[in-house]
């Protein structure tokens, strides 16, 4: 059984029928108002790990922002 070919499109029509996306511009200003973050991997001991992971779900929040609290507490 041969795999049925795909129709030839015409290059210069492929080019008259294709949309473009128009992306909203970014201000600069946008950009500069927006808060620096920096990201990096840390490795926590699973007993840890599993009693900040307990005490995000009893809060009902993201395990990210009870870490981001600790610390800011700490911070102080």
């Amino acid at each position: 059984m041969a795999i049925p070919r795909k129709p030839v499109k015409d290059v210069e029509e492929f080019i008259k029928t294709a949309k473009v996306e128009e992306k909203p511009a970014i201000k600069e200003e946008s950009t500069q108002e927006l808060p620096k973050v920096k990201k990096f991997l840390i490795e926590l001991p699973y007993d840890l790990w599993m009693k900040l992971k307990m005490k995000a779900v009893q809060e009902g929040r993201p395990l990210k922002d009870v870490i981001l609290d600790i610390l800011r507490k700490g911070a102080e």
